[in-house]
């Protein structure tokens, strides 16, 4: 039988999981099931929490590969596959929360005058409760920063905004995390894809606008063509996605 925590998430809770989660399986790992909270782990508790892994859900957390996107990869940033995980039961129905982390390794030597994003999107629709971003940088020039005011927020995803700040070797977007805790929609019973991205500008390009659908983020952007970029992680895929 399949362990859950029966209580509501709060947004300290969101944060904490996230910061928990170590890195995700790959597709052929002996056991490549995401880790959820032992049964009754309140949301003050997840922090101390054992992660442990289901033996029903082995499997559930394998990852298929991200076709090439149409604008290039940003040079430097890594986005993770999403770490989905069942984090409990909410009235009756079970909550689930999908984490992505982003890291640049080499910052960008150019300007960055405009809005970044960060983007979680998937193949089916959701009820999306609670999205989460905290960013900072690599040093600590720039603390954590935390936010709940997602651009885009549908049945398919959430998407965030980012002013970027520069300083010296280091930026405020330097690394991230965005957090999407969600419901099944009623009358879904199928595989579930998520997926997420970076959305990089630079020069006289920003980001304006992020429309989350099926089929992926379609990204409004101001400026010149050339500077633009997108990073697309790995995407992660569950089965048995019921409400």
């Amino acid at each position: 039988m399949r362990r859950r925590s029966t209580a509501a998430l709060s947004l300290a809770a969101v944060l904490t999981l996230a910061a928990s989660v170590g890195p995700p399986a790959r597709a052929g790992d002996e056991g490549c099931g995401p880790d959820i909270p032992a049964a009754g782990a309140a949301p003050e508790t997840l922090s101390s929490a054992t992660l442990s892994t289901d033996e029903t859900l082995v499997g559930l957390g394998c990852l298929i590969m991200v076709s090439d996107p149409l604008l290039p990869a940003a040079d430097g940033v890594y986005v993770s596959p999403p770490d989905v995980h069942v984090i409990g039961i909410v009235n009756g129905r079970e909550r689930w929360v999908a984490i992505v982390d982003w890291k640049w390794d080499t910052m960008p030597g150019y300007p960055m005058p405009g809005a970044q994003s960060v983007a979680t999107w998937f193949n089916v629709p959701v009820t999306p409760i609670l999205q989460v971003v905290h960013y900072s940088g690599s040093t600590s020039r720039f603390p954590n920063a935390s936010r709940e005011d997602a651009a885009e927020v549908g049945p398919y995803g959430v998407a965030f905004l980012l002013q970027p700040r520069k300083s010296g070797s280091d930026m405020n977007v330097a690394t991230g995390r965005a957090a999407v805790v969600f419901e099944t929609a009623a009358g879904t019973c199928r595989e579930l894809t998520a997926r997420g991205a970076f959305a990089h500008a630079w020069g006289g390009s920003a980001v304006t606008g992020i429309d989350v659908h099926a089929s992926g983020a379609t990204f409004d952007w101001s400026g010149r063509m050339s500077d633009r970029a997108l990073t697309i992680g790995e995407s992660t895929s569950v089965s048995g996605f019921c409400p």
